[in-house]
């Protein structure tokens, strides 16, 4: 299970917003001579989002620390699907186009077959089952001592 912490900024009837406090850390090298800057990759194109919208079953209130889950290799299938069904697509169109009717075919064959992997991974990507292996869930987290909504002190007028 892939976790990271978080606090809830905002909490509606059934979702949450919550700003996630995790810093990618990779293996801990990023500055020192010799590492990888691994880490720094997310930030290539700017910074990435820190505030996400998720369900909110359990009703988290804003100000409650939270860990956000998803299944291990959620995102691995994501990708997989997302960038390799269309370029596994492309090349095998362009191939068989190539095969058929020389450079135009190849185009022709790539361009179809692109347009036929964007469609499916749409397709596959919207189903039930699929959406639900790579939803975001949230759990409390235990590692911060907090009072008990119970415990709490109930705001007077």
């Amino acid at each position: 299970m892939i976790e990271a912490r978080g606090v809830v900024l905002r909490a509606g009837e059934s979702d949450a917003w919550v700003r996630v406090d995790d810093q990618p850390t990779g293996c801990g090298r990023c500055n020192e001579p010799g590492g990888c800057g691994g880490a720094k990759i997310a930030h290539a194109f700017g910074k990435p989002d820190e505030v996400f919208h998720v369900d909110n079953p359990d009703r988290f209130l804003p100000g409650d620390r939270v860990r956000l889950q998803i299944d291990d290799g959620a995102a691995l299938g994501a990708a997989a699907l997302s960038y390799g069904l269309p370029t596994v697509a492309a090349l095998l169109g362009a191939g068989l186009g190539t095969w058929l009717g020389g450079n135009a075919g190849a185009v022709i064959g790539l361009v179809a077959a692109l347009l036929v992997a964007v469609r499916l991974v749409r397709v596959l990507g919207g189903r039930q089952a699929w959406r639900q292996r790579l939803s975001v869930r949230l759990a409390a987290d235990g590692s911060i001592c907090s009072v008990s909504r119970q415990d709490a002190p109930i705001p007077h007028d």
